[in-house]
C-alpha cells in the first residue's frame, strides 16, 4: 500500500503543480510505477478545469474569454512542463539534420522558430475547441474537460512502454522503456469512470488522444534514436488537443 501511495504521489508531483512532498531519494521502482497513476493526475487537472468552466459559466463570461482562461489554467497546473517539451521537440525536429544535432537542440533551453509556431498553433487550437464546447457543449463540455487530460496522460504512459531512451541520463530516463503491462493495465482502470459515464464518447476521445503517441513512437525512434522526456510531454499536449478536437466533432455531428 505504501508503494502504491508513493507512486501516486510521484505522478501528481511530476505532472502537476499541486503541492506534494516527496523524499529526495526516490526508489527507481516508485518512479516506474508512477506511470500507472498518470491518468490520476489527469483526473485532478480535468476536475480543476471543469470547476473553472463552471465558474466561467456562472459568471456568464463569453466562451472565447472562458476558453483562454481555461487554457491558461491548464498550462499553470502543469507548470508548462509539457508545452516546453513540445517546443523543444519541434525545434529539434525542424532544426537538426541528424540524431545528435536534434538531441542537442532539444537540450538547449532557448526556444526557436519551430517551437514558437507549434505552441501558437496548439494553444489556438485548444482555445478554439474549448470555446466551441463552452458555447454549445452542455454536458459534453464537462466530459471533455475531464476526458482530455485523463486520456492524454494515459497515452503518455503507453508511449513510454517498449521504447528506448536515447540519452545516458535525463528527465524521462526513469520512465522511458521501463513502463510495463502492469502499469498500463492499472492505468486503464482509471479510465473506467469515463467509459461508464459515456462509453462511445470516451472511446472516440481516447483514440484521438492516442494518435500523437502512435505517431511519435515511430517518428522519435527514427529521428532521435528513441523517446525522451520532451517527446512524452509533446505527446501529452498533442493528445489533449486531439481529444478536445474529437469532442468538438462529436458536438457538431450530434448537435
Amino acid at each position: 500500500m505504501n508503494t502504491i501511495l508513493l507512486s501516486a504521489r510521484i505522478a501528481i508531483a511530476f505532472l502537476t503543480i499541486l503541492p506534494v512532498r516527496l523524499s529526495a531519494d526516490l526508489p527507481d521502482s516508485g518512479l516506474r510505477r508512477s506511470a500507472a497513476f498518470f491518468p490520476l493526475a489527469g483526473w485532478l487537472i480535468g476536475g480543476l478545469l471543469a470547476g473553472g468552466a463552471w465558474v466561467c459559466l456562472l459568471g456568464s463570461l463569453p466562451p472565447l474569454v472562458s476558453a483562454v482562461l481555461l487554457v491558461a489554467l491548464a498550462a499553470w497546473l502543469t507548470k508548462g512542463l509539457h508545452l516546453d517539451g513540445l517546443a523543444d521537440l519541434l525545434d529539434g525536429l525542424g532544426g537538426g539534420w541528424d540524431q545528435e544535432r536534434r538531441l542537442a537542440i532539444m537540450k538547449d533551453s532557448a526556444i526557436g522558430t519551430f517551437g514558437v509556431i507549434g505552441l501558437v498553433v496548439l494553444l489556438a487550437l485548444k482555445v478554439a475547441c474549448l470555446a466551441a464546447l463552452l458555447a454549445n457543449g452542455g454536458d459534453l463540455l464537462f466530459f471533455a474537460l475531464l476526458a482530455g487530460p485523463v486520456t492524454a496522460r494515459w497515452s503518455m504512459s503507453t508511449l513510454a512502454c517498449g521504447v528506448q531512451y536515447p540519452r545516458v541520463s535525463g528527465t524521462g530516463h526513469a520512465f522511458v522503456g521501463k513502463v510495463g503491462i502492469a502499469e498500463l493495465g492499472f492505468g486503464s482502470l482509471l479510465l473506467m469512470p469515463l467509459i461508464w459515464w459515456h462509453w462511445s464518447a470516451a472511446l472516440i476521445i481516447l483514440c484521438a488522444a492516442l494518435l500523437p503517441a502512435f505517431w511519435l513512437r515511430f517518428k522519435a525512434t527514427r529521428a532521435l534514436g528513441g523517446v525522451t522526456g520532451d517527446v512524452l510531454g509533446a505527446s501529452c499536449e498533442l493528445g489533449e488537443a486531439c481529444g478536445w478536437l474529437a469532442a468538438v466533432l462529436l458536438l457538431v455531428n450530434t448537435g
